[in-house]
């Protein structure tokens, strides 16, 4: 093995060693949010929960495959607060959480869904617009956080993986520079396929 080979095996490993806790508490979120389905939230309160999934289920609503709510993905979020973010990131996230239930102009459950609908899509956009300020307690970085965390838990789940993505448990041979469209009928794999040394 030369020099070259062994930095990378090296950098691949302090990659691995950085990156595995903070997936692996990730997947244990998932796995103990799918445990939690139907049961009362670990870490928000009830209306604070109520206040999640109804935005959780704009952003990723059902259609023809399952929606963020059918993928246990408020229960996913709650678990992440509980169990992997710190206590100010936690406490950034309550207060962007009643910036936003205020920003309606009365709760946010109270308004109808287009009213819903409409007030989460123009903080989408001003979030995107001033993506900068993140550490901010905003009723715009709620709606990013959110979708964040709703997009993952979505991803991470068995109908996000299999009826969204593409995904097989073994994968078949190598075939270079294919289109997605020929790939996989246009989908994207939900597992990447890593070669070892």
């Amino acid at each position: 093995m030369n020099r070259r080979e062994w930095l990378k095996c090296v950098s691949a490993l302090a990659v691995g060693v950085v990156a595995a806790p903070s997936l692996l508490a990730a997947l244990d979120a998932h796995a103990a949010a799918q445990d939690a389905v139907g049961s009362t939230p670990p870490f928000f309160k009830a209306p604070q929960g109520e206040l999640i999934a109804a935005v959780v289920d704009i952003i990723l609503p059902r259609g023809k495959t399952p929606g963020a709510i059918d993928a246990g993905v408020p229960a996913f979020i709650d678990q992440m607060f509980k169990d992997v973010y710190t206590p100010a990131e936690q406490q950034r996230y309550l207060g962007s959480l009643a910036a936003f239930d205020r920003a309606g102009g009365k709760p946010f459950l109270q308004l109808d869904d287009a009213q819903r609908k409409a007030l989460v899509t123009q903080l989408h956009r001003e979030a995107l617009a001033n993506h900068g300020d993140n550490e901010a307690t905003t009723a715009a970085n709620f709606v990013m956080m959110t979708k964040k965390l709703t997009m993952m838990g979505f991803f991470l789940s068995e109908p996000g993986c299999t009826q969204v993505l593409q995904y097989s448990a073994v994968p078949g041979g190598y075939h270079a520079d294919v289109p997605l469209s020929k790939a996989g009928n246009g989908k994207a794999w939900a597992v990447e396929t890593v070669l070892t040394l």
